[in-house]
C-alpha cells in the first residue's frame, strides 16, 4: 500500500511539474499559482510519508517508541520559501523568487540527505542483525549447508521477514498495470528525463517553426510530423529488443504527431475540419491499436495525455469551447475503446480530469451563452461516457478476477469509486451551470440521472450479480438524483416528503442487504427532512396536514427497521438511539397532525398527548408481535419522556389548584392518554433483574398510574391518586403478580401519598360525610393497611437495617394516618383547626390525639 501511495504521488509531482514549466513558459499566471501550490503541498506531503516510514523502520531497530528525528522545520521553510517565491514571481520581483527557489531547493537537498543518512544506518542495523542470526544458526545447527536452496527462506531472521514479505507483494503487485508506473519510477532515469526535455522541447520547436521559421508553415509541420512517425515506427521495431525504450519512442513519437495535427488545423494548414477529424481519428486508432497489442498503458498514457494538452500549448490561443469539448469527446471515445479490453483505470482519471477540469474552466471563463444549450448536450455524451466507463471498468475486474487470484496476482478494487462519485456530481454540477436559468432543464437533467442509474441498478443485479457493490453504488446515485427532483419542481413541503421517503427506503434496504452506506445516507436524507419540513410548519401559516402526516409514518417505519439492525459497529453508529429520534419526531409530527386534522388546537396540550402516546402505542404492539425484539430500554426512555409531558400539563391546568379541568375535551383526552401511557409501563417490564433499571420501571409505571386518577375525579386530585393504584394493587394480589408491589420506589412513593393526603387541607373537608366513612380517611387506611401488609410479607433477605428502617418508617406513617382521621373528625363535628400549630393549644385535639396514641401502643404492645 505503501509502495502504491509513493508511486501515485511521484506521477503526480513528474505531471504538475510538466504542466508549471509549460505554464511558466506561456505565462499563464493563474495556471502558475494554482500548479505551484499544488506542487508544494504534494512535495511536502511525500516527505512527510518517507518521514513517517522511516521513523517506523527506526522504532522496530531501536526498540523507542518515541521519534528520533523531526521534519517540522523543514516543513516550515520549504512552505515559507515556495509562499516567498510566488509573492515575488507575481510581482516580478526575479532576484528574490530567485533566491526563496534557492532557499526551498537547498532545503529540500538537506532533508533528502538527512533521509539517506536514517536508510544507510537502518540497512546496517538489518545487515547487523542478519549476520548475529546466521552466526548463532551455524552454532546451534552446523549442518545447515546441507539445506536446500529452496528452503533458504526459513533462515531469515525475524526482523527482516516484514521486508520480505513487503518485497514479495511488490513483486506480486508488478504483475498487473504497474509497468507504466514502474518506468516512470524504477525505469531507466536518463530515458525519463529525456522523455520529459523531449516533450518539452517539441513545444517549442513547434511554437518557433509557427512564428520563425521562414519556410511555409505547411513544410515546417510536415517535417515534425514525418519525424514523429519516423519515431514511432522505429520504436516498434524495437519491442524484441527492448521493449520499455521501444514504447516510450512509440508514445513520444504519436504525441509529437498529436500535437503536430493540432498545430496544423489550429494555422490553417488544415483547414478542412473533416480531412483534420479523419487523419483525428486515424490516430487515434493507431494509438489503441498500439498500446492493446504491446499491452503498455504507458504508451496510452503519453499519446493520449499529449492529445489532452495539445489545445492548450497553442500560443496566444482562446478556445473554442465547443470545438474543445467536442475534441475531448473523441479523445474519449479513444480511451473507452482501450478500455473495452483493459480495465486502465489512470486512462479513465486522466480522461475525466481532461475533460470536467480542463473543458469545465474553459466552459467557465470562455463560453458565451448562446452555445450553452450545444455545450450541454456535449457534456451529457461526456457523462453516459464516463458512466459506462465506469461499469466497464468493474466488469473487466470482475472478468479477470477468478484466473489472476489462482496465480496469486493482487487485483485493484472491483469499483472505480472516484469516477462512479466524480461523474455524477462534476457533471450535473456543469450541467446545472449551463441551464442556471431553466428550473424545468434542471429538473429533467436530475430526472435522467436518477433513472439512468435506477436502470442499471437493476440491470446489474438481474445480469451481473457478482456486481452487487457497483449495483448498491448507482442505487445511492439513484436516490441521490431522486431527491433533487423535488426542491426543483414542487414546493418545500413536497422536499422534505421526497426526501424522508428516499431516507425510509434508503434505511429499508439498507437493514435488509446489510449495506452500511445506505443507512447512513437514508439517516442524514431522514434528518436534512425533517429540518426543511419542521421550518415550514412554524414559518407558513396554512399547515401542511398531508405531508406532515406521510412524515410520521415514515419516521416511524425508519425507526421499525433500524430496531431490527442489530449491528457490530455501534462504536459509531448507534441504531438504537437513532430509532428513538425518528420515533419522537414521528410522534411530533403525527401528533401535531391529528390535532391540526380534529380542529383541536385550543384545548391545551392534552389532545397533542393522546395522538401521541396512541402511535407510540400501536408502534410498540407492531415491534411486539412482528420483531420480538428487546427495546425495552428505549421504550422506557421515550414513554417516561411521556410522562414528564403528562405531569407537567396536569400543573400547567391548575388541576390541584382548580380542582377541575378547563373543558370535558381536554380531560378525556388526558385520561385516554393517561390510560394507554399505564398500559405501555405495565407492558415495557425489564427482562432482567438489574436492580437500577427495575427501580426506575417501578417509580415510573406507579406514577403513571397514579396520574390516571387526575382525569378521573379531579374534584380531589390528591385523593385520586390512589384510585389506580389501589385497584392494580388489589387486581395484582388476586393473580398472585405482587412483583411490583414488592419494591422500594412504590414503599416511598406511597409513603409521601400517606404524608401529603394526610395534611391536605381540601381532602379533609371535601365530600366528609361521617369519620372512617369519606373518600380520604378510607383510602388513606386502605393504602396504609396494605402497605404494612406488603413490607411485613417480604423477604428482606438478612438487610435487617433497611426492614426495620421501612417498618419503623410505615408505622410512623401509620400513627400519622390515624391521626388525621381524628383531626379530620373534630374539624369536621367541633371546627377544631386541621394540621398547624393552633392544634397543640386546642384542647380537645390534644385530648384525643392523647387517647388515640394510648390506645395505638397498647395494640402496638402485643406484636
Amino acid at each position: 500500500m505503501y509502495k502504491k501511495d509513493k508511486q501515485g504521488m511521484i506521477i503526480v509531482l513528474i505531471a504538475l511539474t510538466l504542466f508549471l514549466a509549460i505554464s511558466i513558459g506561456f505565462k499563464f499566471q493563474s495556471a502558475v499559482i494554482a500548479l505551484s501550490i499544488a506542487l508544494t503541498v504534494i512535495l511536502v506531503q511525500l516527505l512527510s510519508n518517507l518521514h513517517e516510514r522511516l521513523t517506523h523502520l527506526e522504532q522496530q531497530f531501536s526498540r523507542q517508541k518515541t521519534p528520533l528525528y523531526s521534519i517540522h522545520m523543514q516543513r516550515t521553510v520549504i512552505y515559507a520559501a515556495a509562499l516567498v517565491a510566488l509573492v515575488a514571481y507575481i510581482n516580478h520581483w526575479m532576484w528574490i523568487a530567485g533566491g526563496a527557489l534557492l532557499v526551498l531547493l537547498l532545503c529540500l537537498i538537506q532533508t533528502i540527505s538527512a533521509f539517506h543518512t536514517r536508510l544507510l544506518y537502518l540497512e546496517s542495523a538489518k545487515q547487523t542483525v542478519h549476520v548475529n542470526e546466521t552466526i548463532q544458526t551455524e552454532v546451534i545447527n552446523p549442518v545447515i549447508e546441507q539445506v536446500s536452496a529452496s528452503n533458504t527462506d526459513t533462515l531469515v531472521p525475524a526482523e527482516t521477514a516484514p521486508l520480505n514479505q513487503t518485497e514479495q507483494s511488490a513483486h506480486v503487485q508488478t504483475a498487473w498495470w504497474q509497468p507504466a508506473v514502474d518506468w516512470m519510477i524504477h525505469g531507466n532515469p536518463i530515458l525519463r528525463v529525456a522523455v520529459a526535455v523531449l516533450m518539452v522541447g517539441v513545444v517549442l520547436l513547434l511554437r518557433f517553426a509557427s512564428e520563425h521559421w521562414q519556410l511555409s508553415l505547411g513544410v515546417k509541420l510536415g517535417f515534425i510530423a514525418i519525424a514523429g512517425g519516423v519515431l514511432t515506427a522505429f520504436g516498434y521495431t524495437l519491442q524484441k529488443k527492448n521493449q520499455l525504450f521501444a514504447v516510450a519512442l512509440q508514445g513520444v513519437g504519436l504525441a509529437v504527431v498529436f500535437l503536430t495535427l493540432v498545430f496544423s488545423h489550429h494555422f490553417g494548414v488544415i483547414a478542412n475540419l473533416t480531412t483534420a477529424s479523419i487523419l483525428f481519428t486515424i490516430l487515434l486508432a493507431i494509438t489503441v491499436f498500439l498500446s492493446l497489442k504491446q499491452q503498455a498503458i504507458y504508451l496510452a498514457i503519453l499519446a493520449l495525455g499529449m492529445a489532452y494538452a495539445a489545445p492548450l500549448v497553442i500560443p496566444q490561443y482562446r478556445p473554442d469551447v465547443t470545438f474543445l469539448f467536442s475534441y475531448y469527446l473523441v479523445i474519449n471515445l479513444a480511451v473507452a475503446a482501450v478500455n473495452f479490453i483493459q480495465p486502465w483505470k489512470i486512462l479513465n482519471q486522466i480522461a475525466f480530469f481532461a475533460t470536467m477540469f480542463i473543458g469545465g474552466s474553459a466552459i467557465a471563463f470562455y463560453a458565451e451563452p448562446a452555445k450553452f444549450n450545444t455545450l450541454d448536450w456535449i457534456l451529457w455524451c461526456h457523462i453516459a461516457l464516463f458512466i459506462w466507463l465506469s461499469v466497464r471498468y468493474s466488469q473487466n475486474i470482475s472478468r479477470t478476477s477468478a484466473s489472476e487470484k489462482q496465480e496469486g496476482i493482487r487485483l485493484p478494487p472491483l469499483l472505480d469509486v472516484g469516477l462512479i462519485f466524480s461523474v455524477p456530481v462534476l457533471g450535473f454540477t456543469l450541467h446545472a451551470y449551463l441551464v442556471h436559468e431553466s428550473t424545468q432543464a434542471l429538473t429533467i437533467g436530475a430526472a435522467v440521472l436518477a433513472g439512468t442509474y435506477a436502470l442499471l441498478t437493476f440491470w446489474i443485479k438481474k445480469t451481473h450479480p457478482q456486481l452487487s457493490v457497483l449495483a448498491k453504488s448507482f442505487f445511492i446515485l439513484a436516490v441521490a438524483f431522486f431527491a433533487l427532483i423535488f426542491p426543483l419542481a414542487k414546493g418545500a413541503h413536497w422536499t422534505a416528503i421526497g426526501w424522508v421517503a428516499q431516507g425510509t427506503a434508503l434505511i429499508v434496504w439498507g437493514v435488509t442487504e446489510r449495506y452500511r452506506l445506505s443507512r447512513y445516507i437514508g439517516v442524514v436524507l431522514v434528518l436534512l427532512s425533517s429540518i426543511a419540513l419542521f421550518y415550514q410548519v412554524w414559518v407558513n401559516e396554512e399547515f401542511p396536514t398531508l405531508s406532515t402526516s406521510i412524515y410520521a409514518i415514515a419516521q416511524f417505519i425508519s425507526a421499525f427497521y433500524l430496531l431490527q439492525y442489530n449491528s457490530k459497529e455501534q462504536r459509531y453508529f448507534s441504531a438504537s438511539m437513532f430509532s428513538g429520534i425518528f420515533l419522537c419526531l414521528g410522534m411530533y409530527a403525527g401528533a401535531v397532525a391529528g390535532v391540526e386534522i380534529m380542529a383541536w388546537h385550543h384545548h391545551a396540550l392534552s389532545p397533542y398527548l393522546m395522538f401521541a402516546v396512541v402511535l407510540i402505542a400501536i408502534f410498540s404492539a407492531v415491534v411486539h408481535y412482528k420483531l420480538r425484539v428487546q427495546w425495552q430500554s428505549l421504550q422506557l426512555i421515550l414513554i417516561s419522556l411521556l410522562l414528564l409531558l403528562v405531569l407537567g400539563e396536569a400543573f400547567a391546568s391548575q388541576v390541584f389548584t382548580l380542582f377541575k379541568w378547563v373543558d370535558s375535551l381536554q380531560q378525556t383526552t388526558f385520561l385516554v392518554a393517561t390510560i394507554i401511557l399505564s398500559a405501555l409501563f405495565i407492558m415495557a417490564q425489564p427482562q432482567s433483574d438489574e436492580s437500577g433499571y427495575l427501580n426506575v420501571w417501578v417509580g415510573l409505571s406507579w406514577l403513571a398510574l397514579a396520574v390516571v386518577g387526575l382525569a378521573i375525579f379531579p374534584k380531589m386530585p390528591v385523593v385520586a391518586l390512589a384510585f389506580i393504584p389501589v385497584v392494580y394493587s388489589l387486581w395484582t394480589y388476586k393473580a398472585h403478580k405482587t412483583t411490583l408491589l414488592h419494591q422500594i420506589p412504590v414503599w416511598c412513593l406511597s409513603l409521601i401519598w400517606l404524608l401529603v393526603v394526610s395534611v391536605d387541607r381540601h381532602s379533609a373537608e371535601y365530600l366528609y360525610f361521617v369519620p372512617l366513612f369519606n373518600l380520604t380517611d378510607f383510602l388513606s387506611i386502605v393504602v396504609f393497611a396494605g402497605l404494612l401488609f406488603i413490607i411485613y410479607q417480604h423477604a428482606f433477605d438478612q438487610d435487617k437495617s433497611q426492614e426495620w428502617t421501612f417498618k419503623i418508617t410505615t408505622i410512623l406513617a401509620g400513627l400519622l394516618v390515624f391521626s388525621s382521621v381524628v383531626v379530620r373528625g373534630l374539624h369536621h363535628y367541633w371546627g377544631t383547626p386541621l394540621w398547624s400549630l393552633a392544634i397543640w393549644t386546642n384542647g380537645e385535639v390534644q385530648l384525643s390525639l392523647t387517647l388515640l396514641w394510648v390506645i395505638l401502643a397498647f395494640v402496638l404492645t402485643t406484636f
